[in-house]
């Protein structure tokens, strides 16, 4: 493919960028502001180092990215792109959004190497995506499945086949490119294909809607990116037709009309099997969040994955623009996720209507818990931008802990293998290499990256600190200028927080802790989950080595307000005793049961640990002793849990994320209390 002259090749941007201060790597591109609420601080801005996320993020670079990549080109991600490109004697591979996981390991690898600069990961890189632009038809379109056949039915059976999904992916990878290089090229090609979709739906054109939500938050990525507000109005009119019958015009949809398919009788065919289950799927009984407009949606029903992105993307319409009803139905929606659907990991989706989706209120089986790696993932971008929507800590507490135990729990130690489901319990099973459908590796080879960027928010003259994590940040606040910020903690293994606050000159601005809800004795932020002894911790704080006595306020946090001068120290210091959490009484499958966190971390038994006692059938005593101690040499350096159990049994608890690291062996997160 011919590019124009001033094109860099991405291998030398990336390599003059990474010689660049980070304060000047920050600082561009520069971004639409909120209307509302805090500002999110760019992955790129915080640095990662010697604490919990710095082998992991390494570990995303140098393991996950390239392994992800080695699969997807074995598999045919990379030669349906040649394929399209022109070469017809190429077979064409997979299924209809093949595209979309290739996008989203490119886009962790771009956003990994903004944090560090990887030679041979740029080069890879740069030669992918080539192949990709040169893929792209002349009217913008993009998706391998239908170009050079079927391009007639581009835009055909949209709630089955995926086309804005791929896009979607496309736009956020592409952003990810131009926020790492500053080079236009591949952001323009996602502008192109995104004016291709807005010439064909919007206002007086076609009324429809994707099956699976994607594209809505990333056209409001590519706004952010260009401030060409046609993508944001494009998002918002993609979620404000959610509900309505779709055609040529908005107009009401009526329940009554639909028409439930009748299975053959008899022993069917696989493809009377498949036919009968897209006939299913295109029912809008809920699903793909179709089955009434999103005002007026305010539970959790459908696929958990495009529920997460969906809610993410009406968070950021409320952050970026106007929206009547939005706010009143995230909130009910929120409500009844946190207050009755969501599993003590942060996992998201029971399956129990076959639907990779949220189940009945109450309703949380363990071994059958869906809680796919994605829907974590999904849960995490949207209590993020919750939490800078309305800046409470009640959507960091979620968003911590679906991230340190639903998220990590999809990925193996290593980064090499992964789960799609994480049940909390099993009666033991292996982490695969890979996974044909590819969604959850590629989505956790983005998200690791992206941690840094959900530590802090920022506030008119404030400085949030969501998450405690090793590491030094630049951030600027609007009237005192650049800050930087040095955390020294082993979070999350002990609660002792040490901040370095050196603004550039001595300036008057708030620091906002966030005191996490399980040290106030509140694990979960409803009575879904709570614990037996709800004493808060005896936390304390301290400046400069002085004490001082602060109570968190109604949004969960601590707010400092003082002249900082170069050097101050902050020291919070968050006691972590390890806590019994019991389940609502309505949870049938957790009574007589008990779960142990401690922090911010979940707990389960894996066999191996337990000297032959069946996890399944041993007790903890209400009354037993539950000691925590660090095993340096132990799952990459872990904090365990051990008690005396029923009989002479000693149980050894070790954090959910790190199950299926050692070999085969049946793991449960809930144990009997006799």
């Amino acid at each position: 493919m011919k590019r124009n002259s001033t094109f860099l090749p991405f291998a030398l941007l990336c390599a003059l960028v990474s010689s660049l201060p980070l304060a000047l790597i920050s600082a561009a591109p520069s971004t639409v502001p909120a209307l509302r609420g805090l500002e999110e601080v760019a992955p790129s801005q915080v640095d990662l180092r010697q604490g919990f996320w710095d082998p992991r993020v390494n570990a995303s670079r140098d393991v996950t990215v390239p392994h992800a990549l080695d699969a997807l080109k074995a598999d045919g991600h990379i030669s349906n792109f040649e394929r399209a490109a022109g070469n017809r004697d190429i077979p064409l591979k997979g299924h209809h959004a093949f595209d979309s996981d290739l996008y989203k390991a490119l886009e962790g690898g771009l956003i990994a190497l903004k944090l560090k600069d990887d030679p041979a990961l740029r080069k890879r890189i740069d030669g992918i995506i080539e192949t990709i632009l040169a893929a792209q038809q002349k009217d913008g379109f993009l998706i391998t499945y239908f170009i050079g056949q079927n391009e007639d039915k581009r835009w055909d059976d949209l709630r089955l086949e995926h086309q804005m999904y791929n896009a979607g992916h496309f736009f956020e990878m592409a952003v990810a490119h131009q926020q790492l290089t500053g080079e236009p090229t591949v952001l323009d090609a996602a502008k192109r294909f995104a004016d291709n979709i807005g010439s064909v739906f919007g206002e007086g054109k076609r009324y429809d809607v994707d099956g699976h939500q994607e594209v809505e938050l990333a056209l409001v990525k590519l706004y952010r990116a260009t401030g060409e507000k046609k993508y944001l109005d494009l998002a918002k009119f993609f979620l404000d037709e959610r509900g309505y019958a779709h055609g040529t015009s908005r107009k009401p949809f009526d329940p009554s009309t639909i028409v439930k398919p009748v299975k053959p009788e008899g022993e069917l065919t696989p493809e009377q099997r498949r036919a009968f289950f897209h006939a299913t799927l295109r029912m809008r009984n809920g699903r793909m969040q179709d089955h009434k407009p999103v005002v007026d949606q305010h539970e959790a029903i459908g696929h958990a994955v495009r529920a997460g992105y969906m809610y993410s993307a009406m968070t950021d319409i409320l952050r970026f623009g106007e929206a009547p009803g939005y706010e009143k139905a995230l909130d009910g929606i929120w409500n009844d996720i946190v207050g009755r659907k969501a599993y003590v990991n942060g996992g998201m989706g029971t399956g129990q209507y076959g639907d990779e989706g949220f189940g009945d209120p109450y309703l949380l089986p363990n071994g059958s818990a869906y809680c796919e790696s994605c829907a974590a993932i999904a849960s995490v971008l949207w209590q993020h931008r919750m939490c800078l929507l309305k800046a409470e800590s009640k959507y960091a507490d979620v968003m911590e802990l679906s991230l340190y135990n639903g998220v990590l729990s999809g990925i193996s130690l290593a980064g090499d293998k992964f789960c799609y489901e994480n049940p909390l319990s099993s009666g033991g099973t292996e982490r695969k290499s890979w996974i044909g459908l590819s969604c959850c590796p590629t989505n956790l080879a983005r998200i690791i990256p992206q941690v840094g960027g959900l530590v802090y928010a920022l506030g008119k003259n404030e400085v949030f600190v969501n998450l405690y994590v090793a590491g030094e940040a630049q951030v600027k606040l609007p009237d005192v200028g650049v800050v930087k910020l040095n955390q020294q903690t082993e979070y999350p293994w002990d609660g002792k927080i040490k901040i370095t606050v050196t603004p550039a000159a001595a300036k008057e601005f708030s620091l906002a802790l966030r005191v996490p809800g399980w040290s106030l004795g509140k694990p979960w932020p409803s009575d879904l989950y709570r614990v037996s002894d709800a004493k808060p911790s005896a936390l304390t704080l301290t400046i400069n080595g002085v004490a001082t006595q602060q109570a968190a306020g109604g949004d969960g946090y601590l707010h400092v307000k003082r002249v900082w001068k170069p050097g101050d120290v902050v020291e919070l210091n968050l006691p972590m005793a390890v806590q019994r959490v019991h389940a609502h009484e309505k949870v049938e499958e957790n009574k007589g049961k008990v779960a142990l966190m401690r922090g911010p971390i979940v707990y389960c038994l894996e066999g191996m640990d337990q000297n032959g006692a069946d996890v399944f059938t041993v007790g903890l005593p209400a009354k037993a002793t539950l000691t925590a101690e660090f095993r340096k040499d132990l799952l990459g350096g872990v904090s365990v849990i051990t008690s005396d159990g029923t009989g002479k049994d000693k149980l050894t608890a070790v954090p959910y994320y790190t199950w299926q690291n050692r070999g085969k062996t049946p793991m449960t997160v809930w144990i009997t209390e006799p």
